[in-house]
């Protein structure tokens, strides 16, 4: 009994040290839910965007433009900067522009692939005369419907406002009394001392002009230049003469054309701009394609970047001037377009009129 009770004992033993011996089962690790792959981090909103835009093919292509200033230089180096591609501006004269576009599109030759800057009505001229290149941008849906052309053939992009700059210490010297109204200019003692660009070449004497002739109608509009003309002593080729005639002394009055800011009055003491008081003309500055560019896609791109939010920014920066689109911010120191009275313009008309009131005012003139 005692030998089976042993025998038991000793295997229960051997058991019981077999289990304490033996390794615990390992625990296998629970796999590993997959790590969540983030999200997608949404473009950077480069406040531009084009259709056409080909970053790679687009590289170091350059565009040929015409312009009437180069105080544009700012907007197309920012340009390059964003996209790459490269601008080259040549300045002339408004008439100069529309009358080289016609002579290309006669020679069948396109040099240029942009105009920026100029008068509207010239934009108009040129559009009808077929030297544009109609492109409805998406950009320019933002844009009253006075600051585009219908079809597309030109966009506007900033303001002018046409306005006088008075010359207060020969003003004073001269005891004249400080223009306010139009018929102001026509003052005896200014005789001589205002200030005109030719209408044939500036957009801001032609606006004067077709401002004059729609605002007071064709016979008292003309008698009003006819008064008008003795007092100017020669006609300046450019809009921007007359502003540096009466800051040079040179003359009293200069009718002149700004983006409404006040620069001149800041860095001339003696220097004053009146906006006329009985209302003045204005115009958009538009840009366009021209017909017959080896670069279409490459300046629809300019299109869409110069009437972006980013294109309309860098242009109330560089230029100083109050711009198309409500949503870009009026710069300091620009005037409130709502504190002056603009002429209601009917620049289609105008622009279809422009033969015209050109012709009749060189026998005039005369």
């Amino acid at each position: 009994m005692m030998k089976k009770f042993l025998s038991v004992f000793l295997i229960l033993m051997m058991i019981i040290s077999a289990v304490g011996c033996s390794k615990p089962a390992e625990t296998v690790p629970a796999t590993p839910a997959p790590a969540e792959t983030p999200a997608e981090a949404p473009a950077e909103d480069l406040g531009w965007s084009s259709e056409y835009y080909d970053a790679e093919a687009m590289k170091g292509l350059t565009l040929n433009m015409y312009a009437v200033t180069d105080n544009v230089r700012g907007i197309l180096d920012v340009f390059t900067e964003d996209t790459g591609i490269v601008v080259e501006n040549l300045t002339l004269k408004n008439g100069e522009i529309l009358q080289r576009l016609a002579s290309e599109k006669e020679a069948g030759v396109a040099i240029a692939d942009l105009w920026f800057t100029g008068g509207a009505d010239t934009f108009i001229d040129g559009a009808q005369k077929g030297l544009l290149h109609a492109y409805k941008s998406p950009e320019a849906e933002v844009l009253s419907a006075n600051m585009k052309d219908a079809d597309g053939f030109w966009h506007g992009t900033s303001l002018t406002i046409v306005n006088w700059v008075v010359n207060t210490k020969l003003i004073e010297e001269k005891g004249l009394k400080m223009p306010e109204v139009w018929d102001d200019l026509l003052d005896p003692g200014l005789t001589g001392q205002v200030s005109m660009p030719d209408p044939a070449s500036s957009g801001t004497a032609f606006n004067v002009v077709s401002s004059m002739l729609e605002l007071r109608g064709e016979t008292e509009g003309w008698a009003y230049l006819d008064k008008l003309i003795p007092q100017v002593p020669f006609f300046t080729p450019r809009g921007s003469d007359p502003a540096n005639m009466v800051v040079n002394g040179e003359a009293i009055v200069g009718i002149n054309a700004s983006n409404g800011d006040r620069d001149l009055e800041v860095a001339n003491p003696h220097i004053k701009l009146v906006y006329p008081s009985d209302g003045t003309g204005w115009w958009p500055q538009p840009v366009a394609v021209i017909e017959g560019s080896k670069n279409i896609d490459a300046s629809k791109v300019f299109i869409d970047w110069i009437l972006s939010k980013r294109g309309m920014a860098v242009m109330a920066e560089v230029r100083n001037a109050a711009v198309a689109r409500l949503d870009v911010e009026r710069p300091e120191g620009i005037i409130d377009i709502n504190t002056i009275k603009l002429f209601e313009t009917d620049f289609q008309a105008n622009a279809e009129k422009r033969d015209a009131i050109l012709e009749e005012w060189q026998k005039r003139v005369k």
